[in-house]
C-alpha cells in the first residue's frame, strides 16, 4: 500500500524548555512513518541541534517587541522521504570559532542528505532525509 503524505507542523515560545517536547513530538511523527533505529536518531539529533541554535542565537539581537518563535515542520512524502524546517524569526549570526562550540550546523550537514539555509525572512534550515528502508 502506497503511504499517503503527512505533515507535523510545531510552533512555540523560543525557550529550551520546549526543545525536548518538540523532538519528542517529531520522534513520534516519524516512528508513525516508519522511520526506526540509527536514522531516527540521526533525524532527531539533527532537528535538536537546529532547535538548540535558535534558542541561543536567533534572538540575541532582537529588541523586545519581537515575538521569539520556533516553528518546525516535518513532511514525510509519499516515497518516504522526509523533508524537515526548522525556523524562527529571528536573524541568523555568522560567528567567528569558538573553541569547543560552534559543531551544531556541522552536526547538521553531516547528518542530512541535504541541507539548505535561507535567512530572507528569519532564518529557515531545512534538512532532507531519504527514509532506510
Amino acid at each position: 500500500m502506497k503511504q499517503q503524505p503527512s505533515v507535523l507542523r510545531l510552533r512555540c515560545p523560543a525557550q529550551s524548555r520546549f526543545v525536548a517536547s518538540l523532538r519528542h513530538a517529531l520522534a513520534s511523527f516519524l516512528r508513525a512513518h516508519d522511520f526506526s533505529g540509527q536514522q531516527l536518531d540521526d533525524v532527531t539529533t539533527a532537528a535538536g541541534e537546529a532547535l538548540a541554535n535558535i534558542v541561543e542565537h536567533a534572538y540575541a539581537a532582537a529588541s523586545a517587541e519581537v515575538e521569539r518563535f520556533i516553528s518546525l515542520r516535518a513532511n514525510v512524502d509519499a516515497k518516504g522521504t522526509l523533508a524537515l524546517e526548522v525556523y524562527d524569526g529571528g536573524k541568523f549570526v555568522q560567528r567567528r570559532p569558538v573553541p569547543g562550540r560552534g559543531f551544531g550546523l556541522r552536526i547538521i550537514r553531516a547528518i542530512a542528505g541535504r541541507m539548505t539555509i535561507d535567512t530572507s525572512d528569519g532564518t529557515r534550515l531545512r534538512m532532507i532525509f531519504e527514509r532506510k528502508r
